[in-house]
């Protein structure tokens, strides 16, 4: 469940929130200068007549310094809250791309691993599977010598959104590295992951990718594995069993999604 009060105290900018405290202590400030001038010399009196007393003696100085002081409070409190917003502002941008690949806009390798291993100790702890889907597009060496990298860079960026769209709320995607992608599926079983992988296969081939406004056709292959709390699988002995299952895919001619199962994790070389 998830805990939207705080979710919604964190994106308050501390400039508003600094500038409440500073107002909310400057309000206080009329009442404490009374509390002082009783506390020195008037302690004889009760306190609460002698705050009435001096507020009706004093209201315009009272109300000077309440405005006063509430200003300046809040807008001390504002600048340091901006000053903090962006510097927090900036910490985000540099990790974001740090863990970000800047082309297809997906967590980069580093990203993925941090993630998996996350998701891992929740799969773990709540004993729900979890899947991975590893990818790899179709003779993208041939797609780049034919067209040109740029053309192949928009269709990096391109599929990536067909992925992105694809996959369910809660799920991951990253780009692996090249022209290689995964895929972490949270709660997710065999039949799931399959049908998960299917759908970004046939989005990928029924996707109008143009190079001079004629259609290039753009295929992919994918490797699904699935790992569940028996199984005595660790997050790496799924990235290698869904290679392996990749591997496969290639192997029976490109355009194909294949699952292998837990047994076993000898790698194997890939064709492209």
């Amino acid at each position: 469940m998830t805990d939207h009060g705080s979710d919604t105290l964190k994106t308050i900018p501390r400039s508003a929130a600094y500038a409440l405290i500073g107002t909310v202590m400057g309000i206080g400030s009329p009442a404490g200068a009374i509390l002082l001038r009783w506390a020195f010399g008037h302690e004889g009196h009760d306190l609460l007549p002698f705050f009435v007393q001096e507020w009706a003696d004093h209201g315009f100085f009272f109300y000077y310094m309440l405005a006063g002081t509430c200003l300046a409070f809040g807008l001390f409190g504002y600048f340091l809250g901006k000053r903090t917003d962006l510097l927090l502002s900036r910490n985000i941008t540099l990790s974001n791309e740090v863990l970000t690949d800047s082309l297809t806009g997906l967590g980069n390798h580093r990203f993925l691993h941090d993630v998996f291993k996350i998701e891992f100790r929740r799969h773990l702890a709540t004993r729900q599977p979890i899947s991975c889907i590893m990818m790899d597009l179709d003779h993208f060496k041939r797609i780049n010598d034919t067209y040109g990298h740029p053309f192949g860079d928009y269709v990096l960026k391109h599929f990536a959104g067909l992925v992105r769209r694809s996959i369910r709320q809660g799920d991951t995607a990253s780009r692996y590295g090249g022209e290689e992608f995964l895929c972490i599926l949270p709660n997710c079983d065999m039949e799931e992951a399959r049908a998960v992988a299917e759908r970004i296969r046939k989005e990928t081939e029924n996707f109008p990718f143009l190079h001079n406004k004629r259609p290039v056709r753009v295929t992919v292959s994918a490797g699904t594995v699935t790992g569940y709390r028996r199984s005595g699988a660790n997050y790496r002995n799924l990235i290698v069993l869904a290679d392996q299952a990749l591997y496969k895919a290639k192997h029976r001619g490109r355009n194909k999604v294949v699952q292998i199962s837990l047994s076993g994790t000898k790698s194997r070389p890939r064709s492209k």
